[in-house]
């Protein structure tokens, strides 16, 4: 089940990407040191894998309560037939009647246990808010000031058992044929498990596997899709019962590819959410080209199963807490689609000021203006005597 011989006789050489510079706290092991250097974050137990090791948030800013009646959106949602307003989706007893006064945004990485571009970006943007420069010592002023007005919470590893099997933390100039030899597995008989038809095993049999892939917990299951399971793993309870907890404004995926950042917008989303996908992806890319990088976006006409009724972990979010749910697809740098460690960084940081700086001007709600609704909580507050 955790062979990695079996990638190594396959694929020679593969030492080199064992180490990176300290600016890349990508595995568990990696980043220990600095998250132990962290003195303004708090450190929130979430729950644990199927094998049995912790999940953690790490949080920066105030959590404002909010004042709700209900854990259940859709029932909140249902119970109101008039009028038919389709921008009347936000019922008070699960959003609550007052709004929070700094937008609420969460940053969930490595649900796959090898797409680590986010998670790295995340731990730098702790060094940024404590220090005011990412783990290189570039400054970031603009993004450390967006979010310390905002309650964050990081998640590095949501899939902890598969970020825990490989000893490969970076990707840049690797092969793309033993990265995702790494990230599906490999199977007793030698069969490599490829991109998308392993997502017909669910889960897959460990006992069968020689390295099981980092896709996957230690159970063989792709946390991606099991939300709509019926005994749920402890990893998807765990970010379930975190979400709803705290109910923010957006949660932000981090996946890894070639690099074809936000969205597409989930099937099953209110058309406001998918036209806030839509927009913030938009103005992501427009970001990076500006900066000089070669930005991708998720092509909508080509993306394997768009148009099919699919519900994934993404869209789950919305439904479970009401957050917007805003997919990333960072890039793993691997050779075909070749990106340096600094560049993936300067994405990733580059991204996450871009949804900070949108969920500070039109907020990360549909149909509301967070410019508007501050100037509204500022209103609200009693006056000081």
């Amino acid at each position: 089940m955790n062979d990695i011989s079996v990638i190594e006789r396959e694929f020679k050489e593969l030492d080199a990407w064992r180490t990176a510079p300290e600016f890349w706290p990508a595995l568990p092991a990696q980043a220990e040191g600095l998250i132990q250097r962290l003195r303004q974050a708090k450190r929130q137990l979430i729950g644990h894998s199927a094998g049995g090791r912790e999940i953690f948030a790490l949080e920066y800013g105030e959590k404002e309560p909010i004042d709700a009646g209900t854990d259940n959106l859709h029932s909140a949602l249902s119970a109101s037939l008039t009028p038919p307003d389709p921008t009347a989706i936000y019922p008070g007893s699960f959003y609550g009647m007052r709004r929070r006064r700094k937008p609420a945004v969460v940053f969930q990485g490595a649900i796959h246990g090898s797409e680590l571009t986010g998670t790295v970006a995340s731990l730098n943007l702790c060094w940024i808010i404590e220090t005011g420069k990412d783990l290189r010592g570039k400054e970031w002023p603009r993004l450390r000031e967006l979010a310390r007005n905002s309650r964050i919470a990081i998640i590095p590893w949501l899939n902890m058992d598969g970020a825990m099997r490989s000893p490969w933390g970076q990707f840049s100039g690797m092969p793309s044929a033993a990265a995702s030899c790494i990230n599906l597995g490999v199977t007793r008989e030698g069969a490599k498990l490829a991109y998308p038809a392993h997502k017909e095993l669910f889960p897959i049999a460990p006992s069968g596997m020689a390295f099981m892939g980092t896709y996957f917990n230690d159970a063989g299951v792709n946390l991606q899709y099991d939300f709509c399971s019926l005994a749920r793993e402890p990893e998807t309870c765990a970010w379930m019962d975190y979400y709803l907890d705290e109910r923010p404004d957006g949660v932000v995926v981090w996946h890894c590819n070639a690099g074809s950042l936000i969205g597409p917008p989930g099937y099953y989303l209110p058309q406001g959410y998918q036209l806030q996908e839509a927009r913030i992806g938009g103005v992501v890319r427009a970001r990076l080209q500006r900066e000089g990088y070669v930005a991708g976006r998720m092509s909508w006409a080509n993306l394997p199963g768009l148009g099919k009724p699919v519900i994934d972990q993404t869209t789950a979010v919305y439904h479970v807490c009401g957050a917007a749910p805003i997919m990333c697809e960072l890039p793993a740098g691997c050779r075909e689609y070749f990106f340096t460690l600094d560049d993936m960084l300067d994405i990733g940081l580059i991204v996450i000021e871009e949804i900070l700086a949108y969920a500070h001007s039109d907020g990360l709600r549909p149909y509301e203006l967070w410019e508007k609704v501050r100037k509204q909580t500022t209103k609200q507050e009693p006056s000081q005597k």
